[in-house]
C-alpha cells in the first residue's frame, strides 16, 4: 500500500483540511489522526464548557438539604415539599 503522510492542524467545529494531496479525485483512501506531540488540548473547548455545565447542573440538582422525618400521613398526602 502506498502512503502519504503529512501534518494539518484541527480548525473550527473539528475540521481538519489536507491540501497537496498527490492523488486523483475521487480516490478512497483510510485516514488516521494521530496526535503530535503530548496531546494537550486533547479535549475541545466547546466539549470542556459543556462538560462544566452539565456537572454544574448535576450538583445543583444533588438534594443536599434534609427534608427531615415524615410521618406516615404525609408520605402518602404531601402537598408541598420543599
Amino acid at each position: 500500500m502506498d502512503t502519504f503522510e503529512t501534518t494539518a492542524t484541527v480548525e473550527d467545529r473539528g475540521q481538519i483540511h489536507v491540501e497537496g494531496v498527490p492523488l486523483a479525485t475521487g480516490t478512497h483512501v483510510e485516514v488516521i489522526v494521530d496526535l503530535i506531540g503530548d496531546g494537550a488540548g486533547l479535549l475541545a473547548a466547546p466539549a470542556a464548557d459543556r462538560v462544566e455545565r452539565l456537572l454544574a447542573a448535576l450538583d445543583k440538582a444533588r438534594n443536599v438539604e434534609s427534608l427531615g422525618a415524615f410521618d406516615r400521613g404525609e408520605l402518602y398526602d404531601r402537598q408541598v415539599l420543599r
